[in-house]
Protein backbone atom coordinates (compact mmCIF):
# COMPACT_ATOMS: atom_id res chain seq x y z
CA UNK A 1 0.00 0.00 0.00
CA UNK A 2 2.78 2.38 0.92
CA UNK A 3 2.47 5.22 3.41
CA UNK A 4 5.71 6.98 2.43
CA UNK A 5 5.66 10.76 2.80
CA UNK A 6 5.06 12.82 -0.31
CA UNK A 7 4.87 16.57 -0.72
CA UNK A 8 2.02 17.76 -2.92
CA UNK A 9 2.20 21.26 -4.41
CA UNK A 10 5.21 21.95 -2.18
CA UNK A 11 2.80 22.34 0.72
CA UNK A 12 0.78 19.24 1.70
CA UNK A 13 2.86 16.40 3.22
CA UNK A 14 1.12 13.03 3.29
CA UNK A 15 1.26 11.21 6.62
CA UNK A 16 -0.71 8.02 6.10
CA UNK A 17 -3.59 6.61 4.09
CA UNK A 18 -7.03 7.06 5.62
CA UNK A 19 -8.99 5.00 3.12
CA UNK A 20 -9.78 4.41 -0.51
CA UNK A 21 -12.73 3.70 -2.75
CA UNK A 22 -13.86 3.84 -6.34
CA UNK A 23 -13.11 7.56 -6.68
CA UNK A 24 -9.58 7.54 -5.26
CA UNK A 25 -7.40 7.49 -2.15
CA UNK A 26 -7.74 9.75 0.89
CA UNK A 27 -4.56 10.69 2.80
CA UNK A 28 -4.02 12.30 6.16
CA UNK A 29 -1.76 15.23 5.31
CA UNK A 30 -0.24 18.28 6.96
CA UNK A 31 -0.51 21.75 5.49
CA UNK A 32 3.04 22.97 6.17
CA UNK A 33 2.18 26.58 5.39
CA UNK A 34 -0.35 27.09 8.18
CA UNK A 35 0.42 23.94 10.22
CA UNK A 36 -2.94 22.17 10.22
CA UNK A 37 -3.89 18.65 9.28
CA UNK A 38 -6.15 18.11 6.28
CA UNK A 39 -7.66 15.29 4.28
CA UNK A 40 -6.01 15.06 0.87
CA UNK A 41 -8.10 13.17 -1.69
CA UNK A 42 -6.19 11.88 -4.70
CA UNK A 43 -8.77 11.40 -7.45
CA UNK A 44 -8.70 8.72 -10.11
CA UNK A 45 -9.94 10.70 -13.07
CA UNK A 46 -8.79 12.14 -16.36
CA UNK A 47 -11.57 14.76 -16.36
CA UNK A 48 -9.43 17.41 -14.74
CA UNK A 49 -11.38 20.38 -16.03
CA UNK A 50 -14.66 18.95 -14.79
CA UNK A 51 -13.19 18.29 -11.34
CA UNK A 52 -11.82 21.84 -11.18
CA UNK A 53 -15.22 23.31 -11.99
CA UNK A 54 -16.99 21.08 -9.49
CA UNK A 55 -14.43 21.81 -6.77
CA UNK A 56 -14.89 25.55 -7.28
CA UNK A 57 -18.65 25.09 -7.05
CA UNK A 58 -18.47 22.86 -3.96
CA UNK A 59 -16.03 25.33 -2.40
CA UNK A 60 -18.83 27.89 -2.31
CA UNK A 61 -20.76 25.83 0.22
CA UNK A 62 -20.84 27.21 3.73
CA UNK A 63 -22.65 24.83 6.04
CA UNK A 64 -21.60 23.28 9.35
CA UNK A 65 -22.92 19.97 8.01
CA UNK A 66 -20.71 19.91 4.91
CA UNK A 67 -17.09 18.75 4.84
CA UNK A 68 -15.35 21.86 3.53
CA UNK A 69 -13.08 21.95 0.46
CA UNK A 70 -10.04 24.19 0.89
CA UNK A 71 -8.12 23.76 -2.35
CA UNK A 72 -7.87 21.80 -5.59
CA UNK A 73 -4.52 20.87 -7.13
CA UNK A 74 -3.43 19.32 -10.43
CA UNK A 75 0.12 18.00 -10.32
CA UNK A 76 2.04 15.38 -12.32
CA UNK A 77 -1.15 14.21 -14.00
CA UNK A 78 -2.99 13.68 -10.72
CA UNK A 79 -5.84 15.73 -9.25
CA UNK A 80 -6.11 16.40 -5.52
CA UNK A 81 -8.86 17.87 -3.36
CA UNK A 82 -7.71 19.42 -0.08
CA UNK A 83 -10.54 18.99 2.40
CA UNK A 84 -11.44 19.61 6.01
CA UNK A 85 -10.19 16.76 8.18
CA UNK A 86 -13.05 15.12 10.04
CA UNK A 87 -11.95 12.21 12.21
CA UNK A 88 -15.20 10.44 12.96
CA UNK A 89 -16.87 7.17 11.98
CA UNK A 90 -19.22 7.08 9.06
CA UNK A 91 -22.87 6.25 9.51
CA UNK A 92 -22.08 2.83 7.99
CA UNK A 93 -19.56 2.17 10.75
CA UNK A 94 -21.94 3.40 13.46
CA UNK A 95 -24.66 1.07 12.19
CA UNK A 96 -22.38 -1.96 12.47
CA UNK A 97 -21.72 -1.15 16.13
CA UNK A 98 -25.23 -0.60 17.40
CA UNK A 99 -28.86 -0.07 16.47
CA UNK A 100 -29.89 3.56 16.08
CA UNK A 101 -33.03 4.94 17.70
CA UNK A 102 -35.76 6.69 15.72
CA UNK A 103 -34.80 10.03 17.28
CA UNK A 104 -31.18 9.56 16.19
CA UNK A 105 -32.22 8.68 12.64
CA UNK A 106 -34.52 11.69 12.47
CA UNK A 107 -31.72 13.97 13.72
CA UNK A 108 -29.17 12.53 11.27
CA UNK A 109 -31.70 12.97 8.47
CA UNK A 110 -32.34 16.59 9.46
CA UNK A 111 -28.64 17.49 9.62
CA UNK A 112 -27.99 15.80 6.27
CA UNK A 113 -30.92 17.77 4.88
CA UNK A 114 -29.19 20.97 6.08
CA UNK A 115 -26.16 20.05 3.99
CA UNK A 116 -28.25 19.17 0.95
CA UNK A 117 -30.26 22.39 1.15
CA UNK A 118 -27.02 24.40 1.22
CA UNK A 119 -25.83 22.48 -1.84
CA UNK A 120 -29.10 22.81 -3.72
CA UNK A 121 -29.25 26.54 -2.98
CA UNK A 122 -25.80 26.83 -4.59
CA UNK A 123 -27.01 24.86 -7.60
CA UNK A 124 -25.22 21.62 -6.66
CA UNK A 125 -26.59 18.09 -6.65
CA UNK A 126 -24.59 15.73 -4.46
CA UNK A 127 -25.47 12.54 -6.42
CA UNK A 128 -23.93 10.11 -3.90
CA UNK A 129 -25.77 10.42 -0.57
CA UNK A 130 -25.29 7.14 1.32
CA UNK A 131 -24.28 5.98 4.83
CA UNK A 132 -20.55 5.80 4.04
CA UNK A 133 -20.58 9.49 3.00
CA UNK A 134 -22.21 10.70 6.23
CA UNK A 135 -19.82 11.19 9.14
CA UNK A 136 -21.18 11.15 12.70
CA UNK A 137 -19.07 13.01 15.25
CA UNK A 138 -18.97 11.99 18.94
CA UNK A 139 -21.11 14.98 19.92
CA UNK A 140 -23.84 13.96 17.45
CA UNK A 141 -22.97 16.47 14.74
CA UNK A 142 -23.20 15.20 11.17
CA UNK A 143 -20.98 16.02 8.19
CA UNK A 144 -21.89 15.16 4.60
CA UNK A 145 -18.74 14.28 2.69
CA UNK A 146 -17.60 13.43 -0.83
CA UNK A 147 -18.89 16.16 -3.08
CA UNK A 148 -16.25 14.85 -5.51
CA UNK A 149 -18.89 13.68 -7.97
CA UNK A 150 -21.31 16.53 -7.27
CA UNK A 151 -22.77 18.28 -10.28
CA UNK A 152 -23.49 21.97 -10.71
CA UNK A 153 -27.00 22.24 -12.15
CA UNK A 154 -26.34 25.59 -13.81
CA UNK A 155 -22.97 24.73 -15.41
CA UNK A 156 -23.46 23.89 -19.12
CA UNK A 157 -19.86 22.65 -19.27
CA UNK A 158 -20.73 19.68 -17.10
CA UNK A 159 -22.28 17.12 -19.41
CA UNK A 160 -22.95 13.44 -19.07
CA UNK A 161 -20.04 11.17 -19.91
CA UNK A 162 -22.07 8.13 -20.93
CA UNK A 163 -22.53 6.61 -17.49
CA UNK A 164 -24.55 7.19 -14.34
CA UNK A 165 -22.38 8.13 -11.38
CA UNK A 166 -23.35 7.12 -7.88
CA UNK A 167 -23.95 4.08 -5.67
CA UNK A 168 -26.66 1.85 -7.20
CA UNK A 169 -28.37 0.97 -3.92
CA UNK A 170 -29.14 4.64 -3.23
CA UNK A 171 -29.85 5.97 -6.72
CA UNK A 172 -33.33 7.24 -7.54
CA UNK A 173 -35.42 5.31 -10.11
CA UNK A 174 -35.72 8.27 -12.48
CA UNK A 175 -31.93 8.22 -13.02
CA UNK A 176 -32.21 4.78 -14.61
CA UNK A 177 -34.93 6.16 -16.87
CA UNK A 178 -32.56 8.79 -18.29
CA UNK A 179 -33.42 11.81 -16.14
CA UNK A 180 -30.64 14.09 -14.91
CA UNK A 181 -29.70 14.15 -11.20
CA UNK A 182 -31.75 16.68 -9.25
CA UNK A 183 -32.52 17.74 -5.68
CA UNK A 184 -35.36 15.20 -5.75
CA UNK A 185 -32.92 12.37 -6.50
CA UNK A 186 -30.74 13.49 -3.58
CA UNK A 187 -33.81 13.32 -1.31
CA UNK A 188 -34.57 9.79 -2.54
CA UNK A 189 -31.01 8.82 -1.57
CA UNK A 190 -31.52 10.42 1.85
CA UNK A 191 -34.71 8.38 2.28
CA UNK A 192 -32.86 5.16 1.38
CA UNK A 193 -30.11 6.13 3.84
CA UNK A 194 -32.60 6.78 6.66
CA UNK A 195 -34.29 3.46 5.88
CA UNK A 196 -30.89 1.74 6.20
CA UNK A 197 -30.14 3.57 9.45
CA UNK A 198 -33.38 2.64 11.17
CA UNK A 199 -33.63 -0.91 9.81
CA UNK A 200 -29.96 -1.90 9.77
CA UNK A 201 -30.22 -2.99 6.12
CA UNK A 202 -30.26 -1.28 2.76
CA UNK A 203 -33.78 -1.13 1.24
CA UNK A 204 -32.71 -2.03 -2.30
CA UNK A 205 -29.19 -3.50 -2.16
CA UNK A 206 -29.09 -6.92 -3.84
CA UNK A 207 -26.35 -9.34 -4.85
CA UNK A 208 -25.81 -7.78 -8.29
CA UNK A 209 -26.13 -4.29 -9.75
CA UNK A 210 -28.82 -5.50 -12.16
CA UNK A 211 -30.86 -6.98 -9.29
CA UNK A 212 -30.42 -3.77 -7.28
CA UNK A 213 -31.67 -1.66 -10.20
CA UNK A 214 -34.67 -3.96 -10.63
CA UNK A 215 -35.51 -3.64 -6.92
CA UNK A 216 -35.36 0.16 -7.11
CA UNK A 217 -37.64 0.24 -10.14
CA UNK A 218 -40.22 -2.35 -9.08
CA UNK A 219 -40.00 -3.44 -5.41
CA UNK A 220 -41.66 -1.85 -2.39
CA UNK A 221 -39.34 -1.89 0.65
CA UNK A 222 -40.91 -2.90 3.96
CA UNK A 223 -40.03 -1.33 7.31
CA UNK A 224 -40.04 -3.80 10.21
CA UNK A 225 -38.43 -1.93 13.11
CA UNK A 226 -40.30 1.36 12.92
CA UNK A 227 -43.91 2.38 12.43
CA UNK A 228 -45.86 5.61 12.46
CA UNK A 229 -44.77 9.10 11.36
CA UNK A 230 -41.07 8.38 10.80
CA UNK A 231 -41.88 5.32 8.69
CA UNK A 232 -44.42 7.34 6.67
CA UNK A 233 -41.82 10.06 6.10
CA UNK A 234 -39.17 7.62 4.90
CA UNK A 235 -41.60 5.95 2.51
CA UNK A 236 -42.73 9.34 1.19
CA UNK A 237 -39.09 10.04 0.26
CA UNK A 238 -39.00 6.71 -1.58
CA UNK A 239 -41.94 7.61 -3.81
CA UNK A 240 -41.29 6.45 -7.37
CA UNK A 241 -42.72 9.60 -8.97
CA UNK A 242 -40.15 12.33 -8.31
CA UNK A 243 -42.79 15.03 -8.81
CA UNK A 244 -44.78 13.66 -5.85
CA UNK A 245 -41.80 12.99 -3.59
CA UNK A 246 -41.43 15.03 -0.40
CA UNK A 247 -39.71 18.36 -0.96
CA UNK A 248 -36.97 19.66 1.31
CA UNK A 249 -39.41 22.03 3.03
CA UNK A 250 -41.94 19.26 3.65
CA UNK A 251 -39.22 16.97 4.97
CA UNK A 252 -37.86 19.66 7.30
CA UNK A 253 -41.35 20.25 8.71
CA UNK A 254 -41.72 16.55 9.50
CA UNK A 255 -38.25 16.02 10.96
CA UNK A 256 -37.90 19.21 13.00
CA UNK A 257 -37.63 18.53 16.72
CA UNK A 258 -37.77 14.74 17.02
CA UNK A 259 -39.79 11.78 15.82
CA UNK A 260 -42.55 12.77 18.22
CA UNK A 261 -43.14 15.90 16.15
CA UNK A 262 -42.87 14.22 12.77
CA UNK A 263 -46.26 14.78 11.18
CA UNK A 264 -48.14 12.00 9.39
CA UNK A 265 -48.52 12.44 5.67
CA UNK A 266 -51.62 14.11 4.34
CA UNK A 267 -53.81 11.82 2.18
CA UNK A 268 -52.88 13.88 -0.90
CA UNK A 269 -49.21 13.00 -0.36
CA UNK A 270 -49.73 9.26 -0.15
CA UNK A 271 -49.29 7.14 -3.24
CA UNK A 272 -52.06 4.58 -3.64
CA UNK A 273 -52.18 2.14 -6.56
CA UNK A 274 -55.59 0.60 -7.24
CA UNK A 275 -55.79 -1.94 -10.05
CA UNK A 276 -59.09 -3.06 -11.65
CA UNK A 277 -60.12 -6.36 -10.04
CA UNK A 278 -61.94 -9.03 -12.06
CA UNK A 279 -61.06 -12.19 -10.18
CA UNK A 280 -58.62 -13.03 -7.47
CA UNK A 281 -57.37 -16.32 -6.10
CA UNK A 282 -55.48 -15.94 -2.83
CA UNK A 283 -52.01 -17.47 -3.11
CA UNK A 284 -50.63 -19.75 -0.44
CA UNK A 285 -48.58 -17.21 1.48
CA UNK A 286 -46.77 -17.64 4.76
CA UNK A 287 -45.86 -14.91 7.19
CA UNK A 288 -42.22 -15.47 6.30
CA UNK A 289 -43.00 -14.82 2.63
CA UNK A 290 -44.82 -11.61 3.46
CA UNK A 291 -42.07 -10.31 5.77
CA UNK A 292 -39.02 -11.33 3.78
CA UNK A 293 -39.89 -10.94 0.12
CA UNK A 294 -40.15 -7.43 -1.37
CA UNK A 295 -43.58 -6.69 -2.70
CA UNK A 296 -44.32 -5.44 -6.19
CA UNK A 297 -46.06 -2.09 -6.23
CA UNK A 298 -48.62 -3.58 -8.65
CA UNK A 299 -49.28 -6.52 -6.32
CA UNK A 300 -49.96 -4.15 -3.45
CA UNK A 301 -52.64 -2.44 -5.53
CA UNK A 302 -54.13 -5.83 -6.45
CA UNK A 303 -54.22 -6.94 -2.80
CA UNK A 304 -55.92 -3.67 -1.81
CA UNK A 305 -58.53 -4.02 -4.55
CA UNK A 306 -59.22 -7.66 -3.72
CA UNK A 307 -59.56 -6.84 -0.04
CA UNK A 308 -62.09 -4.12 -0.88
CA UNK A 309 -64.17 -6.62 -2.92
CA UNK A 310 -64.17 -9.09 0.00
CA UNK A 311 -65.33 -6.39 2.43
CA UNK A 312 -68.18 -5.34 0.11
CA UNK A 313 -69.34 -8.95 -0.29
CA UNK A 314 -69.19 -9.51 3.47
CA UNK A 315 -71.26 -6.39 4.17
CA UNK A 316 -73.79 -7.40 1.52
CA UNK A 317 -74.11 -10.81 3.17
CA UNK A 318 -74.81 -9.21 6.55
CA UNK A 319 -77.57 -6.94 5.26
CA UNK A 320 -79.15 -9.45 2.88
CA UNK A 321 -79.07 -12.63 4.95
CA UNK A 322 -79.76 -11.36 8.44
CA UNK A 323 -83.35 -10.02 7.83
CA UNK A 324 -84.30 -13.31 6.17
CA UNK A 325 -82.96 -15.24 9.12
CA UNK A 326 -85.07 -13.18 11.49
CA UNK A 327 -88.19 -13.77 9.37
CA UNK A 328 -87.42 -17.49 9.31
CA UNK A 329 -87.19 -17.57 13.08
CA UNK A 330 -90.57 -15.85 13.44
CA UNK A 331 -92.19 -18.25 10.98
CA UNK A 332 -90.65 -21.20 12.77
CA UNK A 333 -92.21 -20.13 16.06
CA UNK A 334 -95.67 -20.18 14.43
CA UNK A 335 -95.30 -23.37 12.34
CA UNK A 336 -94.19 -25.56 15.19
CA UNK A 337 -92.52 -28.86 14.12
CA UNK A 338 -88.76 -28.77 14.00
CA UNK A 339 -88.77 -30.89 10.86
CA UNK A 340 -90.61 -28.11 9.00
CA UNK A 341 -88.21 -25.34 10.12
CA UNK A 342 -85.38 -24.03 7.98
CA UNK A 343 -82.09 -25.86 8.50
CA UNK A 344 -80.59 -22.74 10.07
CA UNK A 345 -82.92 -23.20 13.11
CA UNK A 346 -83.26 -26.97 13.08
CA UNK A 347 -80.85 -27.38 15.95
CA UNK A 348 -83.14 -25.46 18.37
CA UNK A 349 -85.23 -27.37 20.91
CA UNK A 350 -89.02 -27.10 20.21
CA UNK A 351 -91.18 -25.40 22.85
CA UNK A 352 -93.94 -27.22 24.79
CA UNK A 353 -96.58 -25.30 22.83
CA UNK A 354 -95.13 -26.47 19.58
CA UNK A 355 -95.05 -30.04 20.88
CA UNK A 356 -98.77 -30.01 21.85
CA UNK A 357 -99.85 -28.51 18.54
CA UNK A 358 -98.26 -31.42 16.74
CA UNK A 359 -99.94 -34.16 18.83
CA UNK A 360 -101.81 -35.37 15.76
CA UNK A 361 -98.57 -36.54 14.25
CA UNK A 362 -97.40 -40.09 15.13
CA UNK A 363 -94.92 -40.17 17.98
CA UNK A 364 -92.60 -42.30 15.87
CA UNK A 365 -92.06 -39.34 13.57
CA UNK A 366 -90.33 -37.33 16.30
CA UNK A 367 -87.11 -39.33 16.17
CA UNK A 368 -86.63 -39.11 12.36
CA UNK A 369 -87.40 -35.41 12.56
CA UNK A 370 -84.73 -34.95 15.20
CA UNK A 371 -82.27 -37.00 13.17
CA UNK A 372 -83.07 -35.09 10.03
CA UNK A 373 -82.62 -31.79 11.88
CA UNK A 374 -79.30 -32.99 13.23
CA UNK A 375 -78.10 -33.97 9.75
CA UNK A 376 -79.32 -30.68 8.35
CA UNK A 377 -77.44 -28.79 11.04
CA UNK A 378 -74.32 -30.77 10.26
CA UNK A 379 -74.47 -29.81 6.60
CA UNK A 380 -74.38 -26.14 7.51
CA UNK A 381 -71.24 -26.44 9.64
CA UNK A 382 -67.92 -25.89 7.84
CA UNK A 383 -65.55 -28.82 7.80
CA UNK A 384 -62.99 -28.53 10.57
CA UNK A 385 -59.36 -28.57 9.39
CA UNK A 386 -57.31 -31.53 10.57
CA UNK A 387 -55.27 -30.95 13.68
CA UNK A 388 -51.68 -29.95 13.08
CA UNK A 389 -49.41 -32.79 14.00
CA UNK A 390 -46.12 -31.31 12.80
CA UNK A 391 -44.00 -30.19 15.69
CA UNK A 392 -42.31 -26.77 15.32
CA UNK A 393 -38.63 -26.85 14.54
CA UNK A 394 -36.41 -26.25 17.55
CA UNK A 395 -34.57 -22.91 17.43
CA UNK A 396 -31.20 -22.98 15.76
CA UNK A 397 -28.12 -22.67 17.94
CA UNK A 398 -26.15 -19.59 16.86
CA UNK A 399 -23.04 -17.60 17.77
CA UNK A 400 -22.65 -13.81 17.47
CA UNK A 401 -20.41 -12.77 14.59
CA UNK A 402 -18.52 -9.53 15.36
CA UNK A 403 -15.98 -7.31 13.65
CA UNK A 404 -12.85 -6.06 15.40
CA UNK A 405 -10.09 -3.59 14.48
CA UNK A 406 -6.62 -2.74 15.74
CA UNK A 407 -4.81 0.57 15.92
CA UNK A 408 -3.37 0.20 12.43
CA UNK A 409 -6.73 -0.26 10.80
CA UNK A 410 -6.54 -4.03 10.20
CA UNK A 411 -9.78 -5.94 10.62
CA UNK A 412 -10.65 -9.26 12.24
CA UNK A 413 -14.06 -10.98 12.21
CA UNK A 414 -14.73 -13.60 14.83
CA UNK A 415 -17.06 -15.48 17.13
CA UNK A 416 -16.70 -16.64 20.75
CA UNK A 417 -15.47 -19.98 19.37
CA UNK A 418 -11.98 -18.50 18.90
CA UNK A 419 -10.08 -16.03 21.08
CA UNK A 420 -9.72 -12.47 19.79
CA UNK A 421 -6.15 -11.76 18.56
CA UNK A 422 -4.03 -9.44 20.70
CA UNK A 423 -4.39 -5.75 19.89
CA UNK A 424 -7.88 -6.02 18.35
CA UNK A 425 -10.84 -4.36 20.02
CA UNK A 426 -14.48 -4.86 19.17
CA UNK A 427 -15.76 -2.56 16.44
CA UNK A 428 -19.33 -3.77 16.75
CA UNK A 429 -21.48 -6.05 18.89
CA UNK A 430 -23.12 -8.66 16.74
CA UNK A 431 -22.97 -6.22 13.86
CA UNK A 432 -22.31 -9.02 11.37
CA UNK A 433 -25.35 -11.02 12.40
CA UNK A 434 -25.08 -14.57 13.68
CA UNK A 435 -23.46 -17.75 12.41
CA UNK A 436 -24.93 -21.20 12.89
CA UNK A 437 -23.16 -23.11 15.65
CA UNK A 438 -23.80 -26.46 13.96
CA UNK A 439 -23.66 -27.49 10.34
CA UNK A 440 -26.87 -28.33 8.52
CA UNK A 441 -27.83 -28.84 4.85
CA UNK A 442 -26.99 -25.92 2.54
CA UNK A 443 -24.40 -24.44 4.89
CA UNK A 444 -20.62 -24.26 4.86
CA UNK A 445 -17.98 -23.61 7.53
CA UNK A 446 -16.28 -20.24 7.90
CA UNK A 447 -12.65 -20.06 8.98
CA UNK A 448 -10.46 -17.25 10.32
CA UNK A 449 -7.25 -16.63 8.39
CA UNK A 450 -4.06 -14.58 8.77
CA UNK A 451 -2.64 -12.98 5.62
CA UNK A 452 0.94 -14.16 5.04
CA UNK A 453 3.59 -11.64 6.08
CA UNK A 454 0.93 -9.21 7.30
CA UNK A 455 -1.17 -8.29 10.32
CA UNK A 456 -4.26 -8.37 8.14
CA UNK A 457 -6.96 -10.97 8.72
CA UNK A 458 -9.82 -12.34 6.68
CA UNK A 459 -12.48 -15.05 6.76
CA UNK A 460 -12.73 -17.85 4.24
CA UNK A 461 -14.88 -20.88 3.49
CA UNK A 462 -11.70 -22.75 2.54
CA UNK A 463 -10.07 -24.90 5.19
CA UNK A 464 -6.69 -23.98 3.62
CA UNK A 465 -7.55 -20.25 3.90
CA UNK A 466 -6.87 -19.81 0.17
CA UNK A 467 -3.17 -20.34 0.72
CA UNK A 468 -2.94 -18.13 3.83
CA UNK A 469 -2.48 -19.17 7.45
CA UNK A 470 -5.43 -20.58 9.35
CA UNK A 471 -6.21 -19.14 12.79
CA UNK A 472 -8.02 -21.52 15.14
CA UNK A 473 -10.93 -23.75 14.19
CA UNK A 474 -14.35 -23.14 12.67
CA UNK A 475 -15.96 -19.79 13.45
CA UNK A 476 -19.40 -21.11 12.58
CA UNK A 477 -21.48 -21.88 9.52
CA UNK A 478 -23.06 -19.69 6.82
CA UNK A 479 -25.89 -20.52 4.44
CA UNK A 480 -24.87 -21.17 0.84
CA UNK A 481 -28.29 -19.96 -0.38
CA UNK A 482 -30.85 -17.64 1.17
CA UNK A 483 -33.19 -19.74 3.37
CA UNK A 484 -36.92 -19.03 3.32
CA UNK A 485 -37.72 -19.73 6.96
CA UNK A 486 -35.53 -17.13 8.70
CA UNK A 487 -34.42 -13.53 8.23
CA UNK A 488 -30.88 -13.34 6.90
CA UNK A 489 -28.26 -10.84 5.79
CA UNK A 490 -25.86 -11.13 2.88
CA UNK A 491 -22.27 -11.46 4.11
CA UNK A 492 -19.74 -9.81 1.77
CA UNK A 493 -15.98 -10.02 1.86
CA UNK A 494 -14.67 -6.56 1.06
CA UNK A 495 -11.35 -4.88 0.32
CA UNK A 496 -10.33 -1.48 1.64
CA UNK A 497 -7.16 -0.80 -0.31
CA UNK A 498 -5.55 -4.07 0.68
CA UNK A 499 -7.40 -4.39 4.00
CA UNK A 500 -9.82 -7.34 3.99
CA UNK A 501 -12.99 -7.08 6.05
CA UNK A 502 -16.48 -8.58 6.27
CA UNK A 503 -19.64 -6.52 5.92
CA UNK A 504 -23.41 -7.00 5.88
CA UNK A 505 -23.88 -3.41 4.68
CA UNK A 506 -22.80 -3.73 1.04
CA UNK A 507 -19.06 -3.17 1.68
CA UNK A 508 -19.81 0.37 2.91
CA UNK A 509 -18.50 2.09 -0.20
CA UNK A 510 -15.42 -0.11 -0.69
CA UNK A 511 -14.63 -2.84 -3.22
CA UNK A 512 -16.56 -6.09 -2.94
CA UNK A 513 -14.56 -9.26 -3.43
CA UNK A 514 -17.47 -11.72 -3.32
CA UNK A 515 -20.45 -12.94 -1.32
CA UNK A 516 -19.44 -15.26 1.51
CA UNK A 517 -22.98 -16.51 2.10
CA UNK A 518 -25.96 -15.64 4.27
CA UNK A 519 -25.94 -15.12 8.04
CA UNK A 520 -28.89 -14.90 10.42
CA UNK A 521 -30.08 -11.38 11.14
Amino acid sequence: MGDETRLVAGRYATIRELGRGGMGVVWLAEDRVIGRQVALKELRTTETERVLREARTAGRLNSPNVVGIYDVIVEHGATYLVMELVEAPTLSEVMTRRQLSEDEVADIGLQTLNALEAAHAAGIVHRDVKPSNIMVLPDGRVKLADFGIARAMDDPGLTATGGIMGSPGYMAPELFAGKQPSPASDLWALGATMFHAVEGRSPFQRDTTAATMHAIMYDEPVLHRTRGPLADTIMALLTQDDTRRLTADQLRERLSGATTTVKPLAPSEQTVVIEPVTSYVAPSTTHADWDDKPKSRKKIGLFAGAAAVVVVIALAAVFLIKPETRQGEAAAAQQGPASEQPSSTAGSAPSSTAASSSSAAPSSSAAPSSTQASKSAQTTQPAQPPQQTTQPKPPRETVAFSRYRNGKGWHYSGTPNIGVPAGFTVENTGGLGKLLAKQEPNTKPLYSCVINNSEDRMTSASSTCEGQQRYGGVLGYVFTAKPSDVNTLVLHRCNMGGHHFDSVAGCEGYAQEFVQGWVLA
